[in-house]
């Protein structure tokens, strides 16, 4: 009679990230309620640039522990997007000036570009995370089709190249930010309504002028790795992502 152990049962795969909902509710949501919901004309949903505040910060806040509670795992979005919403509204609250403004709204990407530089000088480059998400791309797959295929120093040189286009897109941001910040709030900080009206102004132009071609260097980049991932390992797109 055997006396092997019985094997133990494989651990439950971690549930994936929903992507549009993080985006969703970090950053989308939140900017919509600190530039339609700041006005204070007597409407239902204008209660004021105070309590747009709380409720702006509440969703990204929620998200996380949502997110927490789902998957065990930090969602570095949801912090990145609460310390935005967080300055942007408390700015909004005290009136500061075009520059100081501007200066806030150009940090956020000048951070991003740092941090991402920072960590593509070592061994676990953040846009390997980015661009590679283990909650959508089979990553122990594509690391062993890279080993076998003798292909490290090439795949090392993808993640170099994708490295800059995202430190370069991050700090184009950060300029066009500050720019489209002075542009529109100077001269408006002696009015409150005017003030709230500028920086709703700014938060909808720099979506326009600034998230929308990020966005798009970011899907370059991404398209660009998984295709050098193709040609080095062999795998297909299917083989590369994990079954949804």
């Amino acid at each position: 009679m055997s006396t092997e152990p019985a094997p133990s049962p494989a651990k439950p795969k971690p549930k994936q990230e929903n992507a549009l909902l993080n985006i969703l509710l970090n950053v989308l949501l939140p900017v919509t309620v600190l530039s339609i919901c700041s006005k204070e004309d007597g409407k239902l949903w204008h209660f004021g640039p105070k309590w747009a505040l709380i409720v702006a910060v509440l969703l990204p806040v929620g998200y996380f522990i949502y997110d927490f509670i789902q998957r065990r795992k930090v969602n570095a979005f949801s912090i990145i997007g609460f310390v935005s919403v967080l300055f942007t509204g408390g700015l909004g609250l005290l009136n500061l000036s075009a520059q100081v403004f501007g200066i806030k709204e150009a940090s956020v990407p000048l951070i991003l570009a740092v941090v991402i530089w920072w960590t593509g000088r070592g061994e676990k480059p953040l846009v390997r995370t980015l661009l590679l998400n283990p909650d959508i791309v089979d990553v122990p797959k594509v690391e062993k089709a890279i080993t076998m295929a003798c292909a490290r120093p090439q795949f090392d040189k993808l993640i170099k190249t994708s490295t800059w286009l995202l430190v370069g897109s991050m700090l184009m941001s950060a300029v066009l930010n500050y720019v489209l910040a002075i542009y529109f709030i100077s001269g408006t900080e002696h009015d409150k309504q005017l003030y709230n009206a500028a920086i709703a102004k700014q938060t909808g132009w720099g979506w326009l002028v600034i998230g929308v071609p990020s966005m798009a260097m970011m899907l370059f980049a991404m398209f660009r790795l998984f295709k050098g991932v193709k040609q080095l390992t062999g795998l297909e797109t299917e083989q590369i992502m994990l079954p949804r």
